[in-house]
C-alpha cells in the first residue's frame, strides 16, 4: 500500500510541476473554453455575441442578448496528438426579467490514464485517470440599454489520483459595452482560493483579466451578409503573460456561419500557446451545431488536430 501511495505521490507530481514550473499555479484546465464558437475565433469571446457557453467568455454579454434562453453541450478532444484529453461541457442561460439573466454551467476534463507502478520493482499495480471539474451559477445584468455587468461562482474540483483531491471556489466578472458599430468588453476570471492537495503547498487558480473589442458590419440585401472581427487581449496575474488574439466570421442570413482566428501565448508561461483556428456552424429553427479545428503553428505543438463540436438551442 504504501508503495502504491508513492507511486500515486510520483505520477502527480509529474502531472503538477510542469504546470507550477511554468505558470506557479495548476487548474490549468479552467483557461480551455469548450464553447466550439469561441474557438473557431481562436478564443476571442469577450465581446462576441452570447451562445450557451457565455460563462466561459463573457456573462454579461447575456444581458444584452435578444434571445430569452439559450443551452447546449459541447464535447473536445484537447491536445489529441500530445495528451488525448477529453473535455465535455453543458451550460445554458435564461431570462428571469426584462434586465437580468441567470446563467448555469457545468465542465468535465478527463486527463490520460497513467499507469502505477512499484517504485522498488518497477511492476505495474494499476492505474488511474485524473480528472477535474468546474460548475457554476451566475447572473447578467442590463445597467442601461448599451451597458451590462455580470458576475458567476464556481466550484471548482481536482482529482490527481488517489488521495490526492483539491477544490476551490472562484469568481468571474465581466463587462460589456455595445454601441452597435463598435463592442467593448472586460473581463476578470478564476479570482479564487487556492487548491490544496493535502501537502505542503496550495497552489493558485489561472487568474486573468481580458479586454476585447469587436466590430459587426451587415451589408446586402436585407443584410442578410454580415462580417463580425473581434480582438482581444489579456495578462496571466502570477507570471505576467501576456496573451493576445483576433477573430473573424462571415455569416449568411443567420443561417450559416464560418470563421477564423489565430491567437499567441508564449508556452512556457501559458497553458495554451499560440495556434490558428477555422470553425463552422448552421442554424435552423433555434438549432445550431457548431464545430472548430485548431492548428498548431510548430511541429511540436500540443494543440495540433484539436477539434471540438457542440450543439445549442435558442428561442
Amino acid at each position: 500500500m504504501k508503495k502504491t501511495f508513492l507511486s500515486i505521490i510520483s505520477t502527480a507530481a509529474a502531472i503538477i510541476l510542469p504546470v507550477t514550473a511554468a505558470q506557479a499555479q495548476t487548474a490549468g484546465f479552467l483557461d480551455v473554453n469548450p464553447d466550439p464558437v469561441t474557438l473557431g475565433l481562436a478564443g476571442s469571446g469577450t465581446v462576441m455575441e452570447a451562445t450557451p457557453f457565455a460563462m466561459w467568455n463573457n456573462i454579461a454579454t447575456t444581458a444584452l442578448d435578444d434571445e430569452k434562453f439559450q443551452v447546449g453541450a459541447a464535447y473536445s478532444l484537447w491536445q489529441p496528438s500530445f495528451s488525448s484529453n477529453n473535455v465535455a461541457a453543458v451550460a445554458g442561460y435564461g431570462r428571469v426579467a426584462k434586465f437580468m439573466t441567470v446563467s448555469a454551467s457545468v465542465k468535465y476534463f478527463s486527463h490520460k490514464s497513467y499507469e502505477l507502478t512499484d517504485p522498488a520493482s518497477g511492476a505495474v499495480t494499476g492505474s488511474f485517470t485524473p480528472t477535474d471539474l468546474q460548475a457554476g451559477i451566475g447572473l447578467g445584468f442590463k445597467i442601461l440599454p448599451i451597458l451590462s455587468l455580470g458576475a458567476n461562482v464556481n466550484y471548482v474540483y481536482s482529482d490527481i489520483g488517489g488521495p490526492k483531491k483539491g477544490g476551490a471556489v472562484s469568481a468571474d466578472f465581466g463587462a460589456l459595452l455595445d454601441l452597435k458599430f463598435l463592442r467593448i468588453g472586460l473581463t476578470a476570471s478564476n479570482i479564487g482560493s487556492k487548491i490544496d492537495y493535502g501537502g505542503t503547498a496550495a497552489y493558485g487558480l489561472p487568474a486573468n483579466v481580458k479586454l476585447g473589442v469587436g466590430t459587426i458590419q451587415r451589408f446586402g440585401a436585407e443584410d442578410k451578409h454580415a462580417i463580425f472581427v473581434y480582438s482581444e487581449s489579456g495578462m496571466l496575474f502570477e507570471q505576467t503573460a501576456f496573451f493576445t488574439g483576433v477573430g473573424a466570421q462571415y455569416s449568411f442570413n443567420d443561417f450559416v456561419r464560418v470563421s477564423a482566428g489565430y491567437h499567441y501565448g508564449k508556452e512556457d508561461k501559458l497553458v495554451i500557446g499560440s495556434y490558428a483556428s477555422v470553425g463552422a456552424g448552421i442554424n435552423i429553427a433555434g438549432l445550431s451545431v457548431n464545430a472548430a479545428y485548431l492548428i498548431g503553428l510548430s511541429e511540436s505543438s500540443p494543440l495540433a488536430n484539436t477539434f471540438s463540436v457542440g450543439i445549442g438551442y435558442a428561442f
